[in-house]
């Protein structure tokens, strides 16, 4: 009996690791970047768009079409870094 709530004991403490962990992951944000950085796309963790700086510069140097290219270059980025992420943080849990 004293085993099995030791045993008992334990998993509960790696379920309230486990929690912290994912709480302190989806509290995080991503970030990616074109045009020589001057395109700035933030994710949360499940990359969601949060928000897209354009610099100025940026939108009277390229067309609408460079432009274009350049947002969705600098969003890809950040949820590529969003699904690394979650990649580790899967591996943390599932050693």
């Amino acid at each position: 009996m004293y085993d099995a709530m030791a045993r008992l004991e334990e998993l509960a403490g790696k379920a309230r690791r486990a929690e912290e962990i994912v709480a302190e992951w989806s509290a995080r944000q991503f970030v990616g970047r074109a045009e020589e950085g001057r395109i700035v796309a933030t994710t949360d963790a499940l990359g969601t768009l949060l928000t897209l700086e354009i610099s100025p510069l940026s939108r009277k140097r390229l067309d609408a079409t460079r432009l274009a290219d350049a947002i969705l270059a600098a969003i890809a980025q950040a949820e590529e870094a969003a699904a690394a992420s979650k990649g580790q943080l899967m591996n943390t849990l599932h050693p």
